[in-house]
């Protein structure tokens, strides 16, 4: 197959979309390279004034055309492509990851559906970010040929949505759970663990209030007193937020270490007493996989896709309620046993969690999209 893949979103500060699109291409080129792939940094009307960061594959195993270009003739160049002419590379197949479905002539198109909040919790999103992904879904329902869900809960919610719409419109999809970027391994976490750990960009969806109300509770009862370590990016709708945890910050309980690189989450998983993860709606939830993945034990919401990803290898919390969450820190710094349990449980959950699956599994959708609609 001739494969192009949108890496547009791996070119900016990564959030779960751009892991995915740099997880997914770097495995199938390694499982599958007697295909040919070219990669688009500019796609469609995501169109970035740096590409520089972007994902690279080795020389020799993918095309980047568009990587390097400035986004002056990255626009002309998408321009020409509505209008008709060519896609470099001259793909069978494009796989569009950053909410945008371009009808590509000569090509059929896969999109990915991370989730549906900016229909089901709208006020969990800003006005531009809710209308773009509602933009990128409704011109996928024209465009694509076929869909990717990364959860069986995403999926589950677009049926709720658009009722039969896919079996309707005889269009080839998958469930494509997808896996931690570090392979599962058994090491020894550090003795000395020293905070907890929360990991997402600060938006609302994450419920961060409701982790700081918890943190405020655990913090007086707890004879340990440790520290909750955030990492992630500014996120949106989050300044009165930003405003607490500096205010919590200079009582010791709480720290925001900002985006945290690649290389860097590993020992912070390892370092972390927990991992907290309060979400009120996920996709998927790449950080509690990531986490399981390295004997971290985690505190979860018991909300939707979460459940999937964890199955019984976590503590789930309800996440409207702060002394839930702050019971479940209480049990689990006082339990060295419940501590070592997660942490066997969470390695061996992650196992059936891998980027392989995911990556042979979109491959067969490709096949099947393609017998459908042979170019």
């Amino acid at each position: 197959m001739r494969i192009g893949f949108d890496v547009a979103q791996t070119c900016v500060e990564k959030a779960g979309c751009g892991w995915y699109a740099d997880a997914l291409i770097r495995e199938m080129a390694r499982i599958a390279p007697h295909h040919s792939y070219t990669l688009y940094h500019q796609f469609d009307r995501w169109i970035n004034e740096d590409t520089s960061e972007g994902t690279a594959l080795p020389a020799g195993v993918a095309e980047n055309p568009f990587r390097g270009m400035a986004p002056g003739r990255a626009t002309e160049a998408w321009d020409r492509v509505r209008a008709g002419q060519p896609l470099f590379g001259r793909p069978e197949i494009v796989h569009a990851n950053s909410h945008q479905a371009p009808k590509i002539n000569g090509a059929s198109l896969v999109f990915t559906v991370y989730d549906v909040s900016f229909w089901m919790v709208p006020e969990y999103a800003t006005e531009a970010n809710r209308l773009a992904c509602q933009d990128g879904i409704l011109r996928a329902l024209h465009n694509a040929d076929g869909f990717v869900f990364i959860s069986q809960s995403s999926k589950d919610e677009f049926d709720r949505v658009l009722p039969n719409w896919l079996d309707t419109n005889r269009k080839p999809w998958a469930v494509t759970p997808l896996g931690p970027k570090s392979r599962t391994v058994a090491v020894t976490r550090p003795k000395v663990r020293d905070y907890w750990l929360a990991v997402g960009s600060l938006e609302p969806r994450k419920n961060y209030e409701t982790l700081l109300d918890a943190m405020e509770i655990y913090w007086e009862q707890s004879p340990r007193k440790l520290s909750l370590q955030i990492a992630g990016g500014q996120g949106w709708k989050s300044e009165r937020l930003k405003t607490r945890i500096e205010s919590l910050r200079r009582r010791g309980i709480v720290n925001y270490l900002g985006y945290a690189p690649e290389e860097n989450m590993p020992g912070l998983y390892m370092g972390a007493e927990a991992l907290i993860f309060p979400s009120w709606y996920e996709g998927f939830g790449l950080p509690v996989i990531e986490a399981m993945s390295l004997g971290c034990p985690v505190i979860a919401s018991d909300r939707a896709s979460l459940r999937e990803v964890t199955g019984n290898a976590a503590l789930p919390i309800d996440p409207s309620r702060p002394m839930d969450i702050a019971q479940s820190m209480l049990s689990l710094e006082a339990d060295v046993e419940l501590q070592s349990r997660l942490s066997r449980a969470s390695r061996d959950r992650a196992l059936g969690f891998t980027w392989e699956s995911t990556a042979r599994e979109t491959l067969e959708l490709y096949e099947r999209v393609l017998a459908r609609n042979p170019n």
